[in-house]
């Protein structure tokens, strides 16, 4: 996809500098690099009369001795031998070279040679290989000649960003990750000697190994043939973690959650809801019916957390948490550049989950006293939430217990497009939470029916009643015997030590049904207050 993107934008005149970022470092089919790839793809049947290198650290080079004789010929051979030194002298001749022939010049690790940043805070070096970059991306006499300038970088906001203003002509193209039949069609490649045993199929290695590019698969396979052990479902999970957490572990926390729905209790109508509209047309295929991202809103303690990693162990599909206090750094643009390089690592793994839990706190959109990290971080979050190529693939799922102090656009539809209520559960709902959290904690109990406790725990949310479950066992086991009962009593007397501690309950739950956008979510005990705005602005106001 980069390069039949790349060949438009070439073929239409666009431009004759390109930046690729990202996934540069990956081999492009099952054996070439993306230099080589560009040479036999692009550059041999356009005869390019000289093909150079230049990184910061290994100086200019060139593709074969003829090339660099040329090089040597136009600029006088006032360079001859003389290829490392740094940008402000090197590049005048490579500016002439450019000019004079038709030239493809790579430059790699741009981001050591422009970095992000202030201007005014660049080096000499620094701002000198700015001007000429930008400079080479406008100039007509290297377009007319044909020459063309490719530039690589592994984070695209580690660039500066001076190159990418209107008055330049860079034009920056995104390396992705192998998709997934992409993947399969590798790992064929690679297994095709029968050197490694497998116990998964090719389309489940495709699926497992999402969110890594080719170089890792191939490691993979050479790990498991290293060990002598079958590639499986285990194996490629660990060595999977291993990989994207060195990757990314700075900026994402990875959830591999142990809880399916059937470890929660109640939430029905929410969980029915993410089995419709997310699980099964996603494996479907049929994309259209999955929500842009989904606002979970109600008290503290009601389950929003729980349900999201239920929701991925459900699915399959991959799970990420966004983190603030991961991204946000001490240095001039570090935040930004963590922040853009995590939605890059959650885009890796789609389909995936992306998690922000109190996003009423971690995304704000700031004002003018602030240093503008918020804005720029709010910006983007903004675009990315809004970039409909993501639907299906990417799901943005936030909670937050104070909706009222969300920015409007994040609300808008389009973004968090469906809002669901996580309220208090109700007395069936909460008996059914008694029981999952004595086989959670596989205390013994005597205990058949719930409804009694239930009916006693009216107010309670479900983090509060599993903290009555663990005090009932601490209860049972005052006297340290072994093999303790967790009787009637014992839970009752638990029940009345352990009184609800979440605060605002009432104001919190006003607050979920006023954003709540469809009735078929709440349960009936609320649906009519939907109706009834008055009513629900009324107690919102007594709450504050």
């Amino acid at each position: 996809m980069w390069y039949k993107e790349f060949l438009s934008r070439y073929k239409a005149g666009i431009s004759h500098e390109f930046l690729f970022y990202f996934n540069v470092r990956d081999i492009v089919d099952n054996y070439r690099n993306i230099e080589r790839y560009l040479y036999e793809e692009f550059l041999k049947q356009r005869n390019f009369g000289i093909i150079a290198f230049y990184d910061i650290s290994r100086g200019l080079t060139f593709f074969d001795p003829g090339m660099e004789r040329e090089f040597n010929k136009i600029t006088s051979n006032e360079l001859a031998g003389q290829y490392r030194l740094m940008p402000s002298k090197l590049f005048p001749y490579i500016d002439k070279a450019l000019k004079n022939t038709k030239m493809a010049i790579f430059i790699d690790h741009v981001e050591k040679i422009i970095p992000s940043g202030d201007v005014g805070s660049l080096s000499f070096e620094e701002r000198s290989a700015l001007i000429w970059i930008s400079g080479w991306s406008v100039d007509s006499k290297i377009s007319s000649v044909g020459s063309s300038v490719f530039m690589m970088a592994d984070n695209l906001a580690d660039v500066s960003k001076e190159i990418f203003k209107s008055s330049y002509r860079v034009e920056p193209i995104i390396v992705e990750l192998p998709g997934e039949q992409e993947r399969k069609e590798y790992i064929e490649y690679l297994l095709k000697e029968d050197a490694v045993k497998c116990d998964v199929t090719m389309d489940e290695f495709a699926k497992l190994s999402s969110g890594l590019n080719k170089k890792s698969i191939k490691d993979i396979k050479l790990k498991a043939e290293a060990e002598d052990v079958p590639v499986s479902f285990e194996f490629i999970k660990e060595k999977k973690h291993s990989v994207l957490k060195k990757e990314y572990g700075d900026v994402l926390e990875f959830i591999y959650p142990e809880i399916g729905f059937e470890d929660i209790g109640g939430m029905e109508k929410a969980k029915n809801y993410l089995l419709k509209n997310i699980i099964n047309p996603i494996k479907k295929g049929d994309l259209r019916r999955v929500p842009m991202g989904i606002l979970l809103c109600g008290p503290s303690g009601t389950g929003k957390t729980l349900l999201v990693n239920a929701l991925a162990k459900a699915s399959g599909f991959n799970c990420v948490k966004i983190d603030m206090s991961r991204i946000l750094g001490q240095y001039v643009g570090e935040s930004e550049k963590n922040f853009k390089k995590s939605l890059l690592g959650a885009q890796s793994q789609q389909p995936v989950i992306v998690f922000v839990d109190e996003i009423d706190t971690a995304f704000r959109r700031g004002d003018n006293e602030e240093n503008g990290v918020s804005r720029n971080i709010f910006s983007e979050f903004l675009q990315f939430t809004s970039n409909t190529n993501n639907r299906g693939k990417v799901i943005f799922i936030a909670a937050t217990n104070r909706p009222d102090l969300l920015d409007a656009a994040l609300k808008r539809a389009g973004r968090f497009d469906k809002k669901i209520p996580i309220l208090l559960p109700e007395d069936n709902e909460r008996a059914e939470i008694f029981k999952i959290m004595m086989m959670k904690y596989k205390f013994e109990t005597d205990i058949e029916d719930f409804v009694p406790y239930a009916k006693k725990a009216e107010n309670y949310t479900g983090a509060e009643i599993e903290a009555v479950v663990r005090k009932a066992y601490e209860l049972a086991n005052e006297d340290e015997k072994e093999d303790t009962v967790i009787t009637s009593d014992i839970l009752f007397e638990a029940l009345q030590r352990c009184r609800p501690s979440t605060q605002q309950v009432e104001f919190m739950t006003l607050l979920a049904i006023k954003e709540c956008d469809d009735k078929d979510l709440l349960s009936d005990k609320y649906k009519d207050m939907l109706d009834n705005e008055e009513v629900i602005d009324e107690g919102i106001a007594l709450g504050k």
